[in-house]
């Protein structure tokens, strides 16, 4: 049992990118990190209680740990071919394809800890989960999504990455998951 515990009902509120992930494993930033983030489906928030949910999930064109098949690599291309991240809108995914990735993606062996949300404003108290295993993402992907940062902050972003600076463990209590189980 965890030293906190996190509500039982969340709803999927929205996913997002980051180029350079936003957690390391072992000191290393990956090239690429995905949030879902979920919120709290109780109508009253009270203090020290967690609010928000989120997963990171991160991607690496070289340095991926996923031993997947064939098949498996084709959902992930499939999931990023059908953002359109070459367009001028925000980039949304097919339900079929995203619930095909979070499917396929291993949630047994991960990091939990309680922490905040990494984009403006910054929500406390959320239980995050970051999961373990690297997964592989295409450089022509990882480029459509660096072009699509290219057209805000007068393209900065695109040599700088949108990740915010690793914070210190201080008293996020991390704990690590392994579950060999289903």
């Amino acid at each position: 049992k965890l030293a906190f515990d996190a509500p039982v009902d969340y709803s999927a509120a929205q996913f997002h990118f980051h180029a350079g992930s936003e957690h390391t494993i072992d000191g290393k930033r990956m090239d690429f990190e995905m949030h879902t983030v979920h919120t709290h489906t109780q109508g009253e928030k009270f203090p020290d209680e967690f609010t928000h949910a989120a997963m990171g999930i991160m991607f690496s064109v070289k340095d991926y740990t996923a031993k997947l098949t064939d098949a498996e690599v084709k959902i992930i291309d499939t999931f990023f071919n059908t953002l359109q991240l070459g367009k001028q809108t925000d980039p949304k995914a097919d339900l079929i394809t995203y619930g095909d990735l979070m499917h396929l993606v291993d949630m047994k062996e991960r990091w939990v800890y309680k922490g905040s949300v990494t984009t403006p404003p910054c929500h406390t108290f959320v239980f995050w989960n970051v999961l373990k295993t690297v997964y592989p993402i295409k450089q022509a992907h990882l480029d459509l999504f660096k072009a699509q940062l290219a057209r805000g902050s007068g393209g900065k972003l695109k040599d700088w990455g949108n990740w915010r600076e690793i914070q210190k463990v201080d008293d996020h209590n991390v704990v690590c998951i392994h579950n060999s189980k289903g």
